[in-house]
């Protein structure tokens, strides 16, 4: 079977590029893929100027010869690679006929929306019944289910400062992390912080580990790269601070058991806390407080957690349903 050709967008953001690589990672067990990795600059002044020569496109006929090669699907995710996917999805359909579709990962500015063939939206987001809406229960990421799980092993992700979500209080985190550790004596527990982690938390949790041998603290700038997927493959429990929303979602992906570890919010009814509650709600987490009640962690539910799976294999569904058999 001939490839799926690919051009992929990436705005050199984490998140938004685990999305678009997760859905790929997807799509390539399944099919044959071919991907072309394009990467946008991310200032105001590229922004203004992606406007205007989308503005001056729908204005004249599309330029054709820009983009060589034939390619099935454009995708990705974040704001700034929405204009020039749509672009040179519009370059291609005019000048060969050739049926491209373009898929982002996010809700697109309204005046967009109808552009996109697909659009893949977490539910907390209360995307619009629309054609071109795929509604899944978290954003994609790149972690799959290994089954490496180790029983006497825990791991703790540790969020920080945000000052637009929340206010973060490092005497409760402590507390939080102590009352976890010493009520699983039988685990080892491995804690991290973020890059969002203030010192004087890091300092707290590096005293606290030091005073436990069932506890060793990671900080983020010391772990290499994969050192997180690592662990979610490793440990059965996993608990993740609220703020540290694609770390939950990763967490399910690698088919752990997920506490929820409280922050203040600044917006109580925000996006975060309504995927938490969607989550709490299908049993696939567990509060901090709940815990301490029942000292129960969730089971993994069922089938696997794979909203990359769920994406990519809707996209063929639509387009390519051949690929699917």
């Amino acid at each position: 079977m001939k490839p799926l050709s690919i051009a992929a967008y990436f705005d050199g953001r984490l998140g938004h590029e685990k999305q678009t690589l997760g859905i790929l990672q997807a799509l390539a067990a399944i099919t044959p893929t071919e991907v072309i990795e394009k990467n946008v600059p991310v200032s105001p002044v590229s922004f203004c100027r992606n406007w205007m020569s989308y503005i001056l496109a729908s204005l004249h006929e599309p330029v054709t010869g820009q983009y060589p090669g034939v390619v099935d699907l454009i995708i990705g995710s974040g704001t700034h690679t929405h204009i020039p996917m749509l672009l040179e999805k519009k370059s291609r359909s005019g000048s060969t006929g050739h049926k491209v579709y373009v898929v982002t990962c996010m809700s697109p500015d309204p005046q967009l929306f109808k552009k996109f063939d697909l659009c893949c939206i977490p539910e907390h987001d209360e995307p619009p019944p629309r054609k071109n809406v795929f509604i899944t229960l978290g954003p994609p990421n790149t972690v799959v289910l290994r089954d490496e799980h180790q029983s006497d092993k825990g791991l703790i992700l540790i969020g920080g400062l945000d000052k637009k979500s929340h206010i973060w209080k490092s005497s409760e985190v402590i507390n939080q992390v102590t009352t976890i550790v010493t009520n699983n004596k039988n685990l080892h527990w491995a804690i991290s912080s973020s890059p969002r982690t203030p010192e004087e938390t890091c300092v707290k949790l590096e005293e606290l580990a030091a005073s436990m041998q069932q506890a060793t603290f990671y900080r983020s700038a010391d772990t290499s790269a994969g050192w997180i997927e690592k662990e979610y493959a490793r440990n059965r429990t996993v608990w993740v601070t609220a703020d540290s929303i694609s770390m939950v979602y990763e967490a399910l992906s690698a088919g752990c058991s997920v506490g929820i570890l409280p922050v203040t919010w600044l917006r109580q009814n925000n996006k975060f806390q309504k995927s938490l509650d969607i989550l709490k709600e299908k049993n696939m987490v567990i509060y901090f407080d709940d815990w301490q009640s029942t000292a129960a962690m969730p089971a993994p539910q069922g089938k696997p957690f794979n909203e990359a799976e769920r994406c990519a294999r809707e996209i063929l569904r639509r387009w390519w349903p051949d690929r699917l058999q």
